[in-house]
């Protein structure tokens, strides 16, 4: 497995918020974007920067290892977000991300979060190891 990732680069993207994203315990109807889903939308613009830029052979991918994200402001369904992914450090196959959120009003969200660069199929194999041990 051999890939430079270079510290610095970035990637933007934008969503569309829908009411799949949202809580639903705040008041009935349609809420705002939730933490989860946030966070969901972060960790995807970096796994996209690293596959996009850095990881192109198809059996290599990433997973979050680490997520540390303020959620600060509210952003309702159908709003648009501006999501922002740089690469802060690089140590093997692990590489630490600021992340950035926005809406057309205000930011929404920030932090850092960190990916680890896997063969899919070494993982799989590991993976199926485990479930067996477990029982499940």
């Amino acid at each position: 497995m051999s890939f430079n990732v270079k510290i610095g680069l970035a990637k933007e993207r934008k969503i569309k918020i829908s009411s799949d994203q949202t809580t639903s315990f705040l008041w009935e109807g349609e809420n705002v974007l939730s933490t989860p889903s946030l966070i969901a939308e972060m960790e995807e613009t970096c796994r996209l920067l690293l596959k996009e830029q850095f990881v192109s052979e198809p059996n290599l991918d990433s997973v979050g290892t680490l997520v540390d994200v303020r959620h600060i402001a509210p952003t309702p369904v159908g709003a648009e977000v501006l999501l922002k992914s740089k690469v802060l450090s690089v140590d093997g196959k692990r590489t630490t991300f600021e992340v950035e959120a926005f809406d057309n009003i205000e930011k929404i969200g920030e932090g850092r979060h960190e990916r680890f660069t896997i063969d899919i199929r070494k993982f799989k194999d590991k993976f199926d190891v485990k479930r067996i041990k477990l029982g499940v």
